[in-house]
């Protein structure tokens, strides 16, 4: 049995409202809860746990702390006496090198990867400034994946889940199909114990009250993922998608907000690994639990 770890930037659980809510607007067949509307059931199975985003800790949650939660377990806004935007900082970084859930599993005789595909020229010109996924990485110095090699091989994933992103940089990338990309995550959760994918773009279009742009996400997301439980045997693995804070949701605001965020868990398992999730500090260690203890 393996997992999935799928990462979406910004997604929340917002209102039945074509106007606000472009998930609304799309009639996603994966993200169906609302606020005001009690379905909590995806395609494929999936079970929509509504997820707690603020880390018991007033005020907006925010993507250095959300995300360090999630991928560690540990309380980051508490700890940090705050919620802390964008990239972690130095001490959270600290907390992503010593409690990463890579890091943990590598412990535990795990096999573990992380499906994106990097450049170098990202960790040139960031230094220290990186992500939250990558110091999670770093924590257990699994090897990265590469443009130029691993995404060429069709054995990475392009952060936009096509390519078109990293092209505007690297003129000879291959844009690929969202569907391709869901078959290569199915296709590595064959070959690993634990694989992770980060969409970081859908905070963005949040941030830019871009219908339009969210969208096209949207889409992208939709087809990424009916193209991977297509290819998964849902009876003997796990997948797992997750949000950091909710943005994208309500077009009706620049800012985050203090909605929900879905955690939708489809495959083998996903009764009892729901029933662990009521916050992100749960799902570093329902993953743990289920790797280690085969729920």
């Amino acid at each position: 049995m393996s997992v999935a770890l799928l990462f979406f930037d910004g997604i929340g659980i917002g209102e039945n409202d074509p106007g606000k809510n472009p998930f609304a607007g799309y009639k996603s067949k994966f993200f169906r809860a609302f606020i005001d509307v009690n379905n909590f059931k995806a395609e494929f199975g999936g079970i929509i746990v509504p997820t707690d985003a603020t880390l018991n800790f007033p005020g907006y949650p925010q993507s250095a702390t959300g995300q360090t939660a999630i991928f560690t377990g540990v309380n980051a806004a508490e700890m940090m006496q705050g919620h802390i935007n964008g990239l972690p900082t130095p001490t959270l970084r600290k907390v992503l090198l010593s409690e990463s859930i890579f890091l943990k599993l590598k412990k535990l005789g795990k096999k573990a990867t992380f499906a994106n595909a990097y450049s170098k020229h990202y960790f040139e010109i960031r230094g220290e400034k990186l992500s939250a996924t990558t110091y999670a990485v770093m924590a257990s110095q699994i090897p990265f994946r590469w443009y130029d090699k691993e995404l060429k091989e069709g054995k990475a994933v392009p952060a936009d889940l096509t390519g078109e992103f990293l092209r505007k940089f690297y003129p000879d990338v291959k844009v690929i199909m969202p569907e391709e990309s869901g078959k290569i995550i199915a296709d590595l959760l064959c070959e690993y114990d634990f694989v992770m994918y980060e969409f970081p773009f859908t905070d963005e279009a949040g941030h830019n009250q871009d219908f339009e742009l969210a969208l096209k996400y949207i889409d992208r997301i939709e087809r990424f993922l009916w193209s991977l439980l297509t290819n998964v045997d849902l009876d003997k693995h796990l997948v797992v998608l997750t949000s950091d804070h909710g943005n994208i949701e309500d077009l009706s605001t620049k800012t985050h907000t203090l909605n929900k965020v879905p955690t939708i868990i489809w495959g083998k398992g996903k009764e009892k690994v729901a029933q662990k999730i009521k916050s992100l500090l749960d799902i570093t260690p329902a993953i743990i639990e289920y790797l280690t203890e085969q729920i």
